[in-house]
């Protein structure tokens, strides 16, 4: 089983159901609904088909609602304008200019943050201004690289202050929507710090969402706090897009290898986002070098890439998750399994020896949990066996089927009786092909199942053994 997963961006080029139907064949792992764009019926609709396919596939696929989130953006200009280097420009705190030397930009609480020497990059980095003087409403600046800019062109403001909360109105509506529809993941946009998160997560609990939080790093407030952040989330995207902006290029290769070391650490859920197969917007074959990104992303040990542009607008979305999930595969041929890492607490303990038992005795770990924690816990330790996960609910294992090799298998009822789920974990086990009666498997369950927290026993079993066993009446061989 191919262990890093893979996030498909849902869009206008892919949101069919026949589209659909191949992006889960070819090995989506989660749907990407990217709520700055459509509308919130087409975002039920494709919610509505990826639930029908998973459920015909028999496979479990997740859907990431990623909110919107604060976006800054030029106010409306009469035409478009042409800046050239050495140009001096005015940014104005208006809602709209009809002169090509007034910059609208209609947030006056940020506006008054500028100071001296502030860069403003403008429609994704491509035009740079150098902040010259601060009048309060209005700012003067210097054009450094020129470009042409129009209505409503995203802005980003390395090192200003932006106050506002971390959810705006509209994502304020969107995760209602996401309440409604049973969204596994939501992607918070613009994290900063710590108290983003927590103000997300209280704001989600308070609707009623049982969604995994995953915060999107695309500002450099978010790196500088970035230990703080991990404590209060689930997973964490490298946003490298706007990242690359907010932070000098050459620095964000280095920052994406840190955040998933310490997500992995952590057992947090880490993806990897931004142009991975950019080319095949177009074209139906990637750049030697998109395949290379990909590669490293797997070596590094991210639990998902998330490809965008390429499956929501392009030209071959299916081909690019098919380039995807052949990449990862020949790069885990040589991903350095079996992780050494301490244990915090009991879960964590059980995972460890459940993961080095896998490895001494080559055995498959089956891990049954209440909330996924217990089989992220094993995954945290990158075992080279495929980790099998049962759980008593399909909303759990749609969660994880982020993380990395973590196949979930399906739902089992709670039973009390570990004699007979064990018998239930083999039987499922088996039918699905991914334990043999040649194996042995190494169980992680609670004492109590069903409830959360309670994951302290591991079992060894040979399969074979077992199979005989039990067709004599005798019970297991543990």
């Amino acid at each position: 089983m191919r262990k890093t997963k893979i996030i498909a961006t849902i869009g206008p080029a892919s949101r069919d159901e026949a589209t659909l139907d191949q992006l889960v064949s070819a090995g989506m792992d989660c749907a990407r609904l990217n709520f700055s764009h459509g509308t919130l019926e087409e975002h039920a609709e494709v919610i509505q088909l990826v639930r029908k396919l998973s459920e015909k596939h028999q496979r479990p696929v997740a859907i990431l609602q990623d909110l919107g989130g604060i976006k800054l953006r030029l106010g409306t200009m009469k035409e478009a304008v042409q800046l050239n280097h050495g140009d001096e420009v005015t940014i104005v705190a208006d809602e709209s200019s009809d002169r090509a030397d007034l910059i609208p930009f209609p947030e006056p609480s940020i506006i008054r943050n500028f100071r001296p020497g502030t860069l403003v990059y403008i429609s994704d980095g491509v035009v740079c201004l150098e902040v010259e003087e601060n009048r309060g409403q209005e700012v003067k600046a210097r054009v450094r690289n020129g470009g042409i800019i129009s209505s409503h062109k995203g802005m980003n403001l390395p090192g200003v202050q932006i106050d506002h909360p971390v959810l705006t109105d509209a994502d304020k509506v969107a995760l209602q929507f996401g309440v409604e529809h049973d969204v596994d993941w939501v992607g918070v946009s613009f994290v900063r710090t710590v108290e983003d998160m927590r103000y997300a997560k209280a704001y989600l609990r308070s609707i009623g969402s049982e969604a995994r939080v995953m915060a999107k790093l695309e500002r450099a407030e978010g790196i500088d706090n970035l230990d703080s952040i991990l404590q209060e989330l689930d997973g964490v995207m490298v946003a490298r897009g706007d990242l690359g902006v907010e932070i000098p290029m050459e620095r964000v290769p280095i920052v994406q290898r840190e955040i998933v070391q310490k997500a992995s650490e952590q057992a947090r859920v880490s993806c990897i986002a931004t142009q991975m197969l950019r080319s095949m917007v177009v074209a139906p074959t990637p750049t030697r070098a998109e395949v290379s990104d990909i590669a490293n992303a797997v070596l590094e040990g991210c639990d998902c890439i998330l490809l965008s542009d390429e499956i929501a607008v392009g030209d071959y979305p299916v081909e690019a998750v098919r380039v995807a999930d052949t990449t990862i595969r020949e790069a885990e041929k040589i991903f350095p399994y079996y992780k050494d890492l301490p244990s915090a607490d009991r879960t964590q303990a059980i995972a460890s020896g459940a993961s080095r038992l896998t490895r001494e005795l080559s055995s498959k770990p089956i891990v049954v949990t209440s909330t996924g924690r217990a089989a992220v816990e094993v995954s945290r330790f990158r075992p080279e066996s495929d980790i099998i996960a049962f759980s008593h609910e399909d909303a759990v294992l749609r969660k994880l089927a982020l993380v990395w090799g973590v196949s979930p298998v399906g739902a089992i009822p709670p039973e009390p009786d570990i004699a007979k789920l064990v018998q239930i974990l083999i039987r499922e086990s088996l039918s699905t092909g991914l334990v043999s009666d040649s194996d042995l498997v190494t169980i992680v369950h609670g004492f109590m199942t069903g409830v959360s927290g309670t994951t302290n026993s591991i079992q060894v079993l040979d399969v074979k053994a077992y199979l005989e066993r039990e067709s004599m009446g005798m019970g297991p061989g543990i």
